[in-house]
């Protein structure tokens, strides 16, 4: 009995070291040496800067002053050509009492709309200067744009032939009938036909660059 607790007694601790050899074998060191280096940290994502609001402001605000003066010039080749209606009746011989108000009125509007278009011109200057790219701020431009396009097609096409065939019907047609100063009066409405038609065109032209300058 003796001899047996003996030779237990001897073989316990060789197999314990050889349990621990064991397990330490099978031990990948690789593993451990890759566990033990830091692992890369991501890099946090960059966020887009916002847009200032008062710049969104700016171009809704300038879009929504050039959508009106578009929108008033819907009608104004119509409100023309009846003036030259007017004043081939008065030629024929027919009496028109509200003809040289009408006129005056006429081309005191459209010098109004020269002052308007003066000051846009500089505002989308600024606009280009301080635009950057944006999806919302792409989108007003391109709106701004499309209006612009509208009012220089409007005025090319429409209103400047308008206003030169009312010179051309006035200027025939005695003072003594039509009114000594109506020559005057279509002639400084041409004229400012003239000169809005260049400011549309130069209009459509920033249009288009500042949809290029805003274009994300």
């Amino acid at each position: 009995m003796k001899r047996l607790i003996i030779a237990v007694s001897v073989l316990f601790p060789a197999v314990s070291a050889y349990a621990v050899d064991f397990r330490l074998d099978q031990l990948k060191l690789p593993d451990l040496a890759s566990a033990a280096e830091p692992q890369p940290v991501p890099a946090p994502a960059v966020q887009k800067d916002e847009v200032p609001q008062e710049l969104v402001y700016r171009f809704q605000q300038f879009k929504n002053d050039l959508s009106r003066i578009e929108n008033d010039t819907t009608w104004l080749r119509s409100d023309i050509s009846r003036l030259e209606s007017d004043a081939r009746r008065i030629e024929q011989g027919s009496s028109n009492a509200f003809f040289a108000g009408d006129l005056r009125r006429m081309k005191s509007d459209m010098d109004r709309r020269v002052s308007d278009l003066q000051r846009l011109a500089f505002e989308i200057k600024d606009l280009q200067n301080k635009a950057v790219k944006d999806d919302k701020l792409s989108q007003l431009a391109r709106d701004i744009e499309w209006d612009a396009r509208d009012l220089d097609n409007r005025f090319q096409f429409d209103v400047l032939n308008a206003a030169q065939s009312l010179e051309a019907t006035v200027r025939r047609i005695d003072p003594k009938l039509i009114g000594y100063d109506a020559q005057w009066n279509a002639s400084d409405l041409s004229r400012a036909c003239r000169d809005i038609q260049w400011k549309t065109r130069d209009l459509r032209w920033d249009a288009q660059e500042l949809v290029r300058r805003t274009q994300p």
